[in-house]
């Protein structure tokens, strides 16, 4: 990537990236990055540009954008936090509308989507603050997309969509918090996660989902965050939370869940997927059959035993509008008893060993000989104790 766009050190790369999308002529560098079989920049930037410490940029893996893909429903997306729009990508059937608050992910966001021909809208945009710096509007120009307009400092969209996606900064701290209300409610300046859910709700239409993967700690944490999760099971806005296998992400083991909201929904459907997975190195994925298992069972709303469950709302005021999956769906497997008879036989073969031991410690120490009356008063009584367990 550097020796394509001519820059010798990366932190130069966005700003070089930039200047080739705007310029007259896109379509050259693009076509070296086709031909250089460039086609997906998530990793790439995660390994290169990526600043999990300050921004906590964690990219959605492939599996899990597939799995948000197949539950999302027929009509406009927008994706929230989008990052370098991979998860837009598999999910948006039509046209994008992405937001994203790093100005060096924009760049490489903005690549993505002119390599894949996609069309739409991207902005640098606060999804906390809910401002816009910057607006590019991109259309497609044969097997590529062109940066067609820029507009700064542009009015914030009012637009419902049917699906709004997003996988925020897991627990980022919100400084100004007290500033902003959210349906009001004020979210803790130390966890932003629900600022994030409730902004894409005002953004959701009233037939649409939205779907956010979060940290664990949502689901049920005290004080500010108790009483928004609260707010959504009585607005019957929870339509399913589905748990998902640890250590997925490339920078984090942090376990996350999907948690979706319909309006009028009709209890939550809890999941857990924790087990829908394989090995793959460090990391773990799921495969093609564990997410057909997730997703039928989302679609079917069923109840598995040891798998899914769909909770009323009197059942989780009953946990207190705790949302922790193990609540809900128990996953424990008791252990089978033991054989009495292999057990019998094991412990009369440990108390044979030991009479051995004991036997040839005695012996030993008949043959030991002693320079001072301590010493042989100290192995006649040992001998002697010895015996005595024969």
């Amino acid at each position: 990537m550097l020796e394509i766009f001519g820059v010798s050190e990366s932190y130069k790369l966005p700003d070089a990236i930039m200047t080739e999308l705007l310029s007259n002529c896109p379509e050259n560098i693009l076509q070296k990055i086709k031909d250089n079989e460039i086609s997906d920049l998530r990793d790439y930037y995660q390994n290169e540009q990526g600043d999990r410490k300050n921004l906590k940029q964690d990219f959605t893996p492939n599996c899990i954008c597939e799995l948000i893909g197949k539950i999302t429903l027929d009509g406009e997306c927008l994706d929230m936090c989008a990052g370098t729009g991979a998860l837009t990508k598999v999910v948006c059937k039509n046209k994008i509308y992405e937001q994203e608050f790093s100005e060096r992910t924009i760049a490489f966001n903005l690549l993505d989507a002119c390599l894949n021909g996609l069309e739409g809208i991207i902005e640098q945009a606060d999804c906390l603050r809910g401002t816009v710096e910057k607006r590019y509007i991109l259309k497609r120009f044969g097997s590529f997309s062109k940066i067609i307009q820029v507009d700064d400092k542009p009015k914030k969209t009012e637009q419902k969509f049917k699906n709004v996606i997003m996988n925020p900064p897991y627990s980022m701290t919100f400084p100004d918090a007290k500033d902003f209300r959210f349906y009001d409610f004020e979210v803790p300046k130390s966890k932003a996660d629900y600022a994030f859910v409730l902004n894409g709700l005002k953004h959701l239409d009233e037939k649409g989902q939205l779907v956010a993967v979060l940290p664990h700690g949502v689901l049920f944490r005290g004080q500010k965050e108790g009483k928004i999760r609260e707010w959504l099971v009585k607005q019957n806005l929870i339509y399913a939370i589905i748990g998902l296998p640890n250590n997925m992400f490339l920078n984090t083991g942090i376990p996350v869940f999907l948690m979706i909201l319909r309006h009028n929904s009709d209890g939550v459907l809890f999941i857990d997927g924790s087990k829908k997975c394989i090995k793959n190195g460090k990391l773990n994925i799921m495969q093609k059959q564990h997410i057909v298992d997730v997703v039928q069972t989302f679609n079917k709303r069923s109840e598995i035993e040891k798998f899914a469950h769909l909770a009323t709302k009197a059942e989780i005021q009953d946990n207190n509008y705790n949302l922790n999956i193990p609540r809900y769906v128990n996953t424990f497997e008791a252990e089978p008893l033991p054989d009495m008879d292999v057990t019998l036989k094991e412990l009369n073969d440990i108390e044979h060993q030991i009479q051995k031991c004991k036997q040839e410690l005695a012996l030993m120490l008949s043959e030991l000989t002693a320079s001072s009356a301590k010493d042989r008063q100290v192995i006649e009584t040992t001998k002697h104790f010895l015996m005595e367990e024969f």
